[in-house]
């Protein structure tokens, strides 16, 4: 089978575990969204794969980070099985929840993105990744599969179950608690997998939370049920209008205005208000060259520009 993805290029999946590897290029950093806690942030492409996230702050190490290296960075995907044949995204208005809409002649499926928000979330974030995906009409054979890498890559992840569909991963300094209703297997010892069929009006939820592996060492930390995801959704949407309501644009492009701002609030570290110049790392500007800066930090000179913007 073969999934065709951003600008052309082409994913090859073989038989029930299926391996993506992209035989002409990695996506354009463009092709990727952006969502975020002021904590942490990740990178989710068109194909619903979240290439890039480092929890629980912006400088750790990622968890996900294919971005980096196909093959061994890791990554987190929900996407439909079979091409879908059209794919629109867009943010819900005035939020950073990303919304993706997958279409095909067999139906059609929400994929809803974010980092769970509440009040009190400076000191006490959830430290959740939360992707829900729902049935709108007909059915849609989808893949879900989560991949985490810890230390760079180079830590494969030690797999624990708790219960049907609810498992942890750990590795170095990182602990993952990752729960769905659907009852994921372990795929080459360190992944999780799935492929289920979603009709209309059914919904999908994949929690990936943070936990330190010490914690997760001590028992198995309580479960967030569906209706609490759902609230917390509910919670982080309202979350990001309320601070987007207090940005005041007298202009006839206010609504990209704003969003901007948006993202500006996303990059800025809760704790400190310090605006991170980007929310990854980087490669260098030409092959073997120099300038391999790390851009997850707060630099005077971009903190300048930010400040003058808003």
């Amino acid at each position: 089978m073969i999934l065709r993805c951003l600008g052309g290029s082409v994913l090859f999946v073989s038989g029930n575990s299926p391996v993506l590897t992209y035989r002409d290029a990695y996506p354009d950093i463009s092709e990727y969204g952006l969502i975020g806690d002021c904590h942490s942030s990740a990178l989710v492409s068109r194909c619903g794969s979240i290439d890039w996230c480092c929890m629980p702050r912006f400088d750790s190490d990622f968890c996900f980070g294919r971005l980096l290296d196909w093959e061994k960075g890791g990554y987190c995907l929900m996407s439909p099985v079979q091409p879908a044949e059209s794919t629109q995204r867009r943010y819900v208005e005035n939020t950073l929840v990303l919304e993706t809409l997958f279409r095909s002649s067999s139906g059609e499926i929400r994929l809803l993105d974010c980092f769970t928000m509440r009040i009190g979330g400076r000191e006490r974030p959830h430290r959740q990744l939360l992707r829900i995906v729902e049935g709108i009409h007909g059915e849609m054979e989808l893949l879900l599969r989560v991949v985490p890498r810890f230390d760079h890559g180079e830590t494969q992840p030690w797999i624990r179950r708790y219960d049907k569909g609810y498992y942890c991963a750990i590795g170095s300094n990182h602990g993952l608690v990752i729960s769905t209703e659907v009852d994921l297997s372990v795929a080459r010892k360190h992944d999780l997998e799935s492929t289920i069929t979603l009709h209309a009006g059914e919904r999908v939820h994949l929690s990936v939370s943070f936990m330190p592996p010490e914690s997760l060492d001590a028992g198995s930390p309580e479960r967030v049920d569906a209706n609490e995801l759902d609230h917390r959704l509910d919670e982080t949407i309202a979350w990001w209008r309320d601070w987007a309501s207090r940005c005041c644009v007298e202009l006839s492009d206010g609504t990209s205005v704003r969003q901007s701002a948006i993202v500006l609030k996303a990059l800025t570290n809760a704790p400190t208000g310090a605006i991170i110049a980007a929310p990854t790392a980087s490669l260098p500007e030409t092959f073997g060259g120099s300038r391999n800066w790390d851009y997850r930090y707060s630099w005077i000179r971009d903190s300048c520009f930010a400040v003058r913007s808003l």
